[in-house]
């Protein structure tokens, strides 16, 4: 009798161990990665993969800055490129990962023949505002940053 109620005992406990086990854990979702960068990234290039284009003359795929700042907004996992053309024509791009909870920044100007050439350096911030020139013109900027001074600023759609 006490072997049939040690037997149940320990295939209960198992059955616990197992069912205790089986719970399902929340975990973030994974975004795709960005589609690889083309040399060298002209404009063009950088408009195909699907990046937000900033130029001297206007802003290209503004759509999908639009649904990145809705998608902050609304805490929904998002993801956007945004590719910055200097004067003398070098890319410089940020990549923006929205988890839902706070936004990674991943700042590249290698391709700028004045960039610092550090390579890719990124920063986790809060969100996204907005900020006020001094000329009146007004950029996103990235919020709530864990290192100072970041170096993302878009003018504003």
């Amino acid at each position: 009798m006490k072997r049939v109620l040690l037997t149940l005992s320990l295939a209960l406990m198992l059955l616990t161990a197992c069912e205790a086990n089986d719970q399902t854990v929340d975990s973030p979702v994974i975004l795709n990665s960005f589609p690889e960068i083309i040399e060298p990234h002209n404009p063009e290039q950088a408009e195909q993969s699907g990046d937000v284009v900033v130029l001297l003359e206007g802003i290209r795929n503004g759509d999908k800055w639009t649904t990145f700042m809705k998608n902050v907004k609304g805490k929904l996992q998002d993801q956007v490129r945004v590719t910055m053309y200097t004067i003398e024509g070098g890319a410089i791009i940020h990549e923006l990962i929205y988890d839902g909870k706070a936004i990674q920044s991943t700042y590249d100007n290698s391709r700028d023949l004045y960039g610092s050439k550090q390579g890719r350096t990124t920063n986790t911030c809060k969100g996204v505002g907005t900020m006020k020139s001094e000329q009146g013109r007004v950029f996103y900027v990235l919020t709530g940053c864990e290192k100072k001074g970041s170096t993302f600023s878009m003018p504003k759609l």
